[in-house]
């Protein structure tokens, strides 16, 4: 479709997604001790488990433009549970 459009008028559409001035915070979670037994594999897959373990605790899923650009502005406090 956006190349149909751009050869009827040779204007550069392109539809606007991401770019916005949303807030990023990095969070580091817990060290991963050395176990000299694991596999590469095993490894793997504790190192997957803690990346989500951190995924579900700290972002907001499914995600939303909208609510990113209000948290740029105004945040609001988490629930302790």
């Amino acid at each position: 479709m956006w190349l149909r459009i751009y050869a009827a008028t040779r204007f550069p559409f392109m539809p606007i997604y991401g770019g916005f001035p949303v807030k990023l915070t990095t969070y580091v979670g817990e060290p991963i001790p050395y176990d000299g037994n694991l596999t590469p594999e095993e490894l793997q897959m504790k190192v997957a488990g803690a990346l989500n373990d951190l995924i579900s605790q700290h972002q907001r899923i499914p995600g939303n433009i909208s609510l990113a650009l209000l948290e740029r502005v105004y945040k609001a406090k988490k629930k302790e549970s």
